[in-house]
């Protein structure tokens, strides 16, 4: 299947790279889209996805089921993956990302960082991090301390509470 989709496996080669990259910079933040369900994926394959993205400890992951696109070799290809595996396999793999995302976050908790503010409301402040993309990743909501804040402001927030993607905090004084 690796061959197929044209993507060699280098699975050790890249976690060595995650590796010293991580060496180099320990906050650096890694992220990966994968795709699942792509015609011949057996069992095997995706399990040494899955196996790939524990050992990785990716920070922001996507996924998507593999979909005919018009014009493309691929549509051609024997054993195409039902959809019932497809979604079977999307929901495991997004499974085993949360579990990651949500240590990763956990570990956050009691830590300062700094963030940028995007919106501010009566209720309080959306703000994120150098972890965030914007509209595509988590957020770090502030509900303490964000009265005078502005979308811009650059703040540091002491982190009290996290989830899969998101983290809570309050204006550091």
């Amino acid at each position: 299947i690796l061959k197929q989709m044209q993507r060699p496996a280098a699975a050790e080669k890249a976690l060595t790279r995650i590796a010293t990259w991580r060496d180099i910079c320990p906050d650096i933040t890694l992220r990966s889209t994968f795709i699942v369900g792509f015609p011949g994926e057996t069992e095997d394959d995706f399990e040494m996805l899955l196996d790939f993205v524990r050992a990785a400890q990716l920070d922001r992951v996507g996924c998507f089921k593999y979909e005919n696109v018009a014009g493309q070799r691929a549509n051609d290809l024997a054993d195409h993956v039902d959809d019932t595996v497809k979604q079977d396999r999307w929901e495991r793999f997004m499974e085993t990302a949360q579990r990651i995302s949500a240590a990763k976050m956990e570990a956050r908790v009691g830590s300062t960082m700094q963030v940028l503010v995007d919106e501010v409301d009566d209720q309080g402040a959306v703000a994120r991090s150098y972890l965030d993309a914007p509209e595509i990743d988590g957020n770090v909501f502030i509900d303490e301390g964000f009265e005078a804040l502005s979308p811009g402001d650059l703040i540091e927030v002491e982190i009290d509470e996290a989830a899969e993607y998101d983290l809570w905090g309050r204006v550091k004084p």
